[in-house]
Parts: C-alpha cells; structure tokens; sequence
C-alpha cells in the first residue's frame, strides 16, 4: 500500500492540495464560508447581549411583552428604549448574575466553572456553536475531495507516481491544515466583532481564549474529517461522496443520542461502544481546565481520524482506479 518514501510523499501531496485549493480559490470559497458563520454567530450574541442589557434595566418591559420598532407603541405595549451605550458582555459571567446561574448551572465542579467564567462570553459562544457547525462545515467543504479525482479520472496520472495510501494521507493532511487555519481566522473574526461592538471587549483576554480553544476545535473536527475522506475514497462522484458524508455525520449524532436515551437498557452495552466510537462522546471533555484533563480526549479524537481513514484504506487500496 506504501512506497519506497511515504513520508516524503504524504508531506508533497499536502503541500500540492493546499496550492491547488488556493489555485483554484476552493480555499478562499471555505474560508469565506467559515468566516460567514462567524459573523452570524457573533451578531447573534451581540443581539442578545442588547436583549439580556434591555431586560436587567427594565425587567417589566420583558415580562410585559416587550416588542421593539414603531408599530409596538401602537398596540399599546411597553416598549424598552434601546440602551444607548455599547453591550457588555461582563453580565453573563459576573458572579452573582442571574444569566451566570442559568449558564453555569450544570458545571458542579469549581475548578471547571472557575475557569468558563474567566473565559470572555464571546469565545465561549464561539466555540459552543463551533462544536455544532464544524462537523456540518466539513462534509460540505471536503468530502469531494478525492471523488473529484475519480470522477475526472485525474487520480490515475497521480498513482504512477506515488501510492494510494500516500496520496489519501496527503489529501486528509492538507484537508486538516486548511482546517486549523480558517478555524482560527474565524475566531479571530468573531473577536474583532467583538471589539467592535462591545464595551468591555478586551483583546488579550480574547486572544488567550481563542489560543486555548482553537486548538480544540481543530481536533474535535479531525474525525469527522476522517469520515468524510473515508466516504470520499469510495465513491466516485463529488455528490454522492458529500451524501455518504453527511450521511455518516447524521448516523454518528443519532448513535450519541441513542446512547443518551438507552444507555440503561439492554441495548446499554453495545451503544456505549458505538458511542465511544462517535466523537460526539467526548465533546464535553473539551471544556475541563486543564490540558493534563482533555489532551488524553484529543488524543483519542486524533487516533478515531486515523482509524477512520484507515477503514476507508482497506477498502480504497483494492479499488478499481
């Protein structure tokens, strides 16, 4: 399955996707994408920043039906003014903030929830909506990327030259670095966001949450970019490979939330295993303090990629080409 130098030859085919993404402006269409989503996520936190702000000044306003623009005075309810200074975004986190105990009210240990709440709200919410959308982002962006080789015939130039294992590797490994980086663009993204709209924004805290998180994040998106290079390598067309992935990422969300429901059944066994398999398990592990409490999980999170890509090697490397 390998050749004479697979090393050398895995780290060539990455180098060549990353120019070809870039040639070909793949990349920048991803990277515009990404960075769409962190824009919307941000503003939706800074809407509900001016919401939580409007609600702590004038809490009968909220109960009372509050409905902002012209047309609410008309039907005769009480309309909240627009606060006219920037959000905070301090009154999520501060202790003693009714927002605290309902966003903090399932963490029981305290070196976890000391460490949320010294985290801006910002990155917080970033990384939440990240762990949900990743995933999704992936099978859309890169589960053609093989296929469109088979399905241009183009791969057969590329196996006189190296092997099919280097090649899959090489593709998953370029994959995986344009990954990191427009994660981090789009954290980046959300922080500037953030300066702009918040008064208490301040941009070392910012920066040390996102070096904290991002790493994260890539890490928790390495299995499923293992799925979607494994359904990639067995299919022959762009399409299908993008179904097959979005598909595998459908059937990993349901075997978690099987478990979730049946863990206690007879069946309790067997989906522990299956859930083990789904990186959804390990997903809460990636809040803990402390790198000595999650690196074991990304670990694991980078062996489930391996193994995944692995399974699509056994089938892949007896392919008709």
């Amino acid at each position: 399955m390998f050749g004479p130098t697979p090393i050398r030859d895995i780290g060539l085919v990455a180098g060549f996707e990353l120019r070809e993404m870039l040639r070909s402006r793949k990349a920048l269409a991803i990277l515009a994408l990404y960075l769409l989503v962190a824009a919307f996520i941000s503003y939706a936190f800074m809407d509900f920043l001016e919401t939580a702000q409007a609600s702590l000044r004038n809490p009968a306003a909220l109960l009372g039906g509050d409905v902002r623009g012209p047309a609410a005075g008309r039907r005769g309810l009480v309309v909240a003014p627009s606060p006219p200074d920037k959000p905070s975004q301090g009154i999520l986190t501060a202790r003693g903030s009714p927002f605290n105990r309902v966003i903090f009210s399932r963490i029981t240990d305290p070196a976890s929830r000391d460490f949320l709440e010294r985290q801006p709200p910002i990155m917080l919410f970033f990384a939440y909506t990240s762990f949900a959308l990743i995933p999704l982002l992936i099978m859309i962006t890169a589960a053609e990327t093989l296929a469109q080789e088979h399905q241009s015939r183009g791969i057969r130039f590329v196996a006189m030259r190296t092997g099919r294992a280097e090649y899959a590797l090489g593709k998953g490994l370029g994959q995986a670095g344009l990954l990191g980086a427009v994660t981090f663009l789009a954290g980046l993204l959300s922080l500037g966001i953030a300066a702009w709209k918040l008064s208490d924004f301040e941009w070392s805290a910012g920066l040390r949450s996102l070096v904290v998180f991002w790493p994260r994040l890539t890490v928790f998106g390495l299995p499923f970019l293992g799925m979607a290079m494994l359904c990639s390598m067995n299919t022959g067309s762009a399409m299908v490979a993008r179904v097959a992935g979005l598909g595998g990422l459908a059937g990993l969300f349901v075997t978690h939330q099987l478990f979730q429901k049946y863990q206690e059944s007879s069946l309790g066994p067997v989906l522990r295993v299956l859930d083990f398999l789904a990186p959804y398990s390990h997903q809460d592990n990636f809040w803990l303090p402390s790198w000595q409490d999650c690196g074991p999980e990304m670990l694991l999170l980078a062996g489930l990629a391996f193994g995944y890509v692995g399974v699509g090697l056994l089938f892949y490397r007896r392919r008709d080409l």
